[in-house]
């Protein structure tokens, strides 16, 4: 497989006039990618419902900020709760009369072996990192399909693509979200909905820093950005992979200014990707995965091909392609 180096950065600045009069859903507004995104929009004239479980943390975090206050609306929702979702989406149609840009970025990590983990600490997460997103797109999508044009930008991962040790809870979920996006661009195309997958990988948004102990008393649903078991096994080690982590996220080569920027540009961008990996070590890391699964295929393409029906016995059907 050949990189493409084809540049596209001549799309991208950082005027977003363009956007200036369209209306953007954001969920997981009040941290990480979702915050940044929330004030870089408002100093710019653009308006906004913001989804999130803490409205207090968001509007403490906008108190520095120059902005017209008719055009924000903050929401309080718990995107795992599908009557909650439609309220919401209901009062940002109420509000500002349409949707033009969904951003699904709400969501957490989770790191433990699959032994550590328990069937409520994996539902959990599923809740929230898929569901969550389920609920979005399925109470948005009809106001985006009757309009006739709109954007759906859905914040995975480089660990929905491939994996590591103790990250089967977090990986399978953006796993998930990697099928959920494409389906949804094949599903959309024809009312004239772009929907895009962004793939971010290290950047200093706090989403590691935000780790704290499960044990500590916390009623807020999905109240931190990095979770560990409630009863880790020595021999797995998952401490040592949670300190290191903890340690490289302020020093990740990701600004997340400039990922914002990016993301906010998209919807407005000439040529619009399928999916984005953010960052160096995301496109880099991907890559050689990617070539390492055709190496993979390629090895072992004769066994695969073994289980044909004989030449005789196959039909003349088309095979539906796959993204």
């Amino acid at each position: 497989m050949e990189l493409n180096n084809k540049n596209h950065n001549n799309n991208i600045n950082n005027d977003f006039t363009n956007n200036k009069e369209k209306v953007w859903l954001i969920s997981g507004s009040s941290s990480g990618f979702g915050l940044i995104i929330v004030k870089n929009l408002l100093e710019n004239g653009n308006l906004i419902s913001a989804l999130t479980r803490t409205p207090e943390k968001l509007e403490n975090q906008l108190k520095l900020i120059d902005y017209k206050k008719e055009n924000l609306l903050i929401i309080k929702t718990d995107i795992t709760n599908d009557q909650s979702v439609k309220e919401s989406i209901e009062l940002t149609i109420k509000k500002f009369q349409r949707i033009d840009i969904v951003i699904n970025n709400a969501g957490y990590g989770l790191v433990g072996s699959i032994e550590e983990l328990t069937d409520t600490e994996f539902r959990k997460i599923y809740d929230v990192n898929v569901f969550g997103v389920l609920n979005l797109l399925r109470h948005s999508t009809p106001y985006l399909r009757k309009q006739r044009s709109g954007t759906i930008i859905n914040i995975s991962s480089t660990l929905g693509w491939g994996t590591m040790k103790c990250y089967s809870a977090y990986s399978s979920t953006k796993h998930a979200v990697n099928s959920i996006t494409f389906s949804a661009q094949k599903e959309l195309k024809p009312f004239n909905v772009n929907v895009i997958l962004v793939c971010p990988g290290g950047f200093r948004t706090g989403f590691v820093i935000g780790y704290k102990d499960k044990n500590e008393n916390d009623n807020d649903g999905y109240f931190c950005n990095f979770q560990i078991p409630n009863n880790m096994i020595d021999e797995y080690k998952t401490n040592e992979l949670i300190q290191r982590f903890y340690k490289y996220s302020p020093i990740a080569i990701g600004d997340p200014e400039k990922a914002a920027n990016v993301i906010i540009q998209l919807p407005s961008m000439n040529e619009i990707p399928t999916h984005l990996f953010l960052g160096s070590d995301s496109l880099n890391q991907c890559t050689n995965l990617l070539q390492s699964h055709l190496k993979e295929n390629e090895k072992w393409s004769n066994l695969s091909n073994s289980t044909d029906l004989d030449k005789d016995k196959q039909s003349n059907i088309e095979i539906p392609k796959l993204y």
